[in-house]
């Protein structure tokens, strides 16, 4: 269990003044040039910021994961529109509340000859507790299924590496919200913790947490993939982001009270959409230093990380949540867990 303090007391120290940076781009059109990019929830917000940067800068192939049909053609219009290149976006159906959709996209994946990134974006905020695909949905929607897709996909990711000599990026989006996550963790039974999650009279009256337990499940999980093999053997950078406070829609289903005071410390503080995907950026171009690391304000930033979510008890609640989500993952995908990592230890 987490120590005594759950602040995240390095970040929200430096919280103000980095909401204020200007944030650089650190991708080039000779970075991008030829290159085939996916990127999920990418029809508004940060991920459709991503998709327009990538476009601009000439990447060959944009492939954007879409719930929404129209909304999704109404976005490939648009950044094919304003960069002056057409047949670039291609949009791909997406819906991470359906474990069948996730693996219909994943199957897909596999036609491409080349990925330089897979960026999992998209993810959801809900007012209330709903069910999806048996669990609470931000379980399934947040966590799971974004490394239901993840295992999916890196086996491809290794083998276009090897075909093109080249590092694939595995971008995982979090949250600096994840490192406010640990009175909930210490709720956290010794074994179980993704079934427990779901007890709805445990964890109803701790809901408006639940974003963020969720995104520490990310968090964890992708530091657990990283500490498996290095990049050399992984033959892929697997990298967290926390984009930061921005001006997007993810609150929109929230409450009318929530959101307004949502939207007042958003015009106050919040990051334009365009500016938050810049830490996007920096995480699809920054190198094997990153492998496992936290990335915010387009830095690696280790230390902001609070000492619970990483000393000895932070750990063995990673591997606990890590051995609990290949179980997941193997009842959804009979045997997609041995035959991503059959040898790893």
């Amino acid at each position: 269990m987490p120590a005594d303090s759950t602040q995240p007391t390095k970040a929200l120290a430096d919280f103000f003044p980095n909401q204020r940076k200007n944030l650089p781009i650190a991708l080039t059109t000779e970075d991008v040039k030829g290159k085939t990019y996916i990127v999920t929830g990418a029809t508004g917000g940060i991920g459709y910021e991503l998709a327009k940067h990538l476009v601009r800068l000439e990447a060959s192939k944009v492939i954007i994961g879409a719930r929404n049909e129209e909304r999704g053609k109404a976005t490939k219009a648009t950044i094919e529109g304003d960069a002056g290149r057409k047949d670039v976006v291609d949009i791909w159906p997406l819906d991470l509340a359906s474990y069948d959709s996730v693996k219909a996209f994943g199957k897909r994946i596999e036609t491409a000859e080349r990925i330089d990134a897979l960026v999992l974006n998209a993810g959801v905020s809900h007012a209330g507790w709903q069910v999806k695909e048996g669990n609470e949905a931000h379980l399934t929607v947040n966590f799971i299924s974004n490394y239901l897709l993840a295992f999916m996909a890196l086996p491809h990711l290794q083998a276009v590496g090897k075909t093109h000599g080249i590092t694939p990026r595995l971008v995982v989006v979090g949250s600096m919200g994840a490192f406010f996550a640990g009175e909930s963790v210490k709720k956290f039974p010794s074994k179980d913790i993704l079934d427990d999650l779901n007890d709805r009279a445990k964890w109803e009256s701790d809901f408006t947490n639940r974003y963020s337990v969720t995104k520490l499940l990310e968090h964890w999980a992708a530091r657990q993939l990283a500490s498996l093999r290095p990049v050399s053997d992984l033959g892929v950078i697997v990298n967290v982001v926390d984009p930061g406070y921005c001006k997007t829609g993810l609150n929109k289903e929230l409450s009318l009270w929530t959101r307004a005071k949502a939207w007042l410390a958003k015009v106050m503080l919040g990051r334009t959409p365009e500016m938050g995907s810049r830490t996007l950026v920096h995480a699809v171009k920054v190198g094997e230093e990153s492998h496992g690391k936290y990335l915010t304000s387009c830095e690696i930033r280790e230390d902001h990380i609070p000492e619970w979510v990483t000393n000895e008890a932070g750990q063995a609640v990673q591997k606990q949540v890590w051995d609990e989500l290949l179980v997941k993952l193997d009842k959804i995908e009979p045997g997609l867990p041995s035959r991503v990592i059959a040898d790893w230890a």
